[in-house]
């Protein structure tokens, strides 16, 4: 029987969809807010704003205070985080399910998405936070080296942007941005929402129709992200820090999540680093040319990076 057999969805009349599922093996209730925007959903004057606005939403609505979010589910005894990636930012609430767990998780996460203050004065204070944060992962290696290598793969597609944003382009960002991604890409047709948990899937069903029920946004379209063009090319770079052993990244572009051949990249990375018998290991970790390799296909929705990675002590990069 496959794990979706008993999930019950809803689409909405306004175009949110619900999923709903009950999994009685622990008392807690978990609402997901799953929105479809992402870095792929950014114009270039805008890189970052989507993980701006993944900080934003726990920074207070019309009802709620900066910081009551966090502190309501706390007191509640649960908890809740985001995460913001290419295609999609996703919101979370957990909760016990005791005591209407469901409905307050439901109300907190409902509050957030449709009202968010994304008042100015918050906004300057989170972009200091999210400014160090970029600060932090250039201090990164493994995170430099990958996206160096995206940023060399692709030419045109957003795909080769520094996804957390720049210092400087974050500094540009106003309250008004803010507010027009918000308008233009949260809306109930690019909005899914899954509940699971210690729950009655017919009366969650009914609970989260009556709280998402009235919302009414437009869904404008969104300008996609310019099509890569066909030609290859080959492209190094070569930075220099301060790092205890060099670091390689190796990618090659590839194909979307839902093409044909992505199944055997897929397979194909699992065989070249995944485990002691893989080709990475026995050919390269395994005679010491380096202390770390591994192998994987990447693929958010529309574009694919296959990429080997390396760890070597410099006298060992080149023979690795």
């Amino acid at each position: 029987m496959p794990w979706t057999s008993d999930v019950h969805k809803r689409v909405l009349p306004n175009g949110l969809t619900l999923l709903v599922q009950r999994e009685a093996s622990a008392p807690v209730v978990a609402v997901v807010t799953h929105v479809k925007a992402g870095y792929f959903d950014e114009p270039d004057e805008w890189v970052g704003i989507a993980h701006v606005l993944e900080h934003m939403f726990f920074k207070g609505t019309a009802r709620r205070g900066p910081g009551e979010i966090a502190r309501e589910t706390q007191r509640l005894g649960g908890y809740l985080n985001a995460s913001t990636i290419y295609d999609k930012t996703v919101y979370y609430t957990v909760l016990p399910s005791a005591d209407g767990g469901l409905a307050r998780a439901l109300d907190i996460q409902a509050d957030a998405l449709m009202h968010a203050a994304l008042d100015p004065g918050e906004l300057a204070r989170e972009l200091e936070v999210i400014i160090q944060e970029a600060k932090r992962k250039l201090d990164n290696p493994r995170a430099l080296a990958s996206e160096t290598l995206y940023e060399l793969l692709f030419a045109v597609h957003r795909m080769r942007r520094w996804r957390i944003g720049t210092e400087a382009g974050l500094r540009r960002l106003t309250a008004d941005d803010v507010r027009r991604y918000h308008a233009t890409r949260y809306a109930p047709g690019r909005t899914m929402v899954g509940l699971v948990g210690d729950l009655d899937p017919d009366r969650a069903v009914a609970q989260a129709e009556a709280v998402y029920g009235a919302w009414s946004a437009p869904s404008p379209p969104v300008e996609p992200s310019p099509r890569e063009p066909a030609e290859r090319r080959a492209a190094l770079r070569v930075l220099r820090g301060d790092v205890a052993r060099p670091l390689a990244a190796i990618g090659w572009r590839t194909v979307g999540t839902l093409h044909a051949d992505t199944p055997a990249l897929d397979v194909a990375a699992e065989l070249l680093g995944t485990g002691r018998g893989s080709r990475l290991w026995r050919g390269v970790r395994l005679p010491g040319l380096a202390a770390g390799v591994a192998a994987s296909h990447y693929t958010p929705t529309e574009v694919g990076v296959f990429e080997l990675g390396l760890e070597a002590e410099p006298e060992r990069v080149d023979a690795a």
